[in-house]
């Protein structure tokens, strides 16, 4: 029988660090070992930067990014396709 999880007890995914290996892509990794690879097209503002200015940012809050070189502010969210639902909190 397969179990099933008690959907009351959900964490939410904590970023542990971000990768750009896989040309024209942002890697996210999270610190369960899972990872989100979304096409850097876009985000624009992170996709102008050379990538040794992509690799300096700050993880805050455990879902939310900063670039060094960026003024944008990014949130997980940004980077599933829920970027309404944050705006709207």
């Amino acid at each position: 029988m397969n179990n099933i999880k008690n959907h009351s007890s959900f964490e939410l995914p904590v970023i542990d660090r971000l990768s750009f290996d896989l040309f024209g892509k942002i890697a996210i990794h999270f610190m369960d070992g899972r990872e989100l690879i979304v096409p850097i097209k876009f985000f624009p503002e992170i996709k102008k930067l050379p990538v040794l200015k992509r690799k300096k940012y700050t993880i805050v809050n455990d879902r939310t990014i900063l670039f060094d070189y960026a003024s944008s502010i990014y949130h997980l969210e940004d980077f599933v396709g829920l970027e309404s639902r944050w705006r709207m909190r």
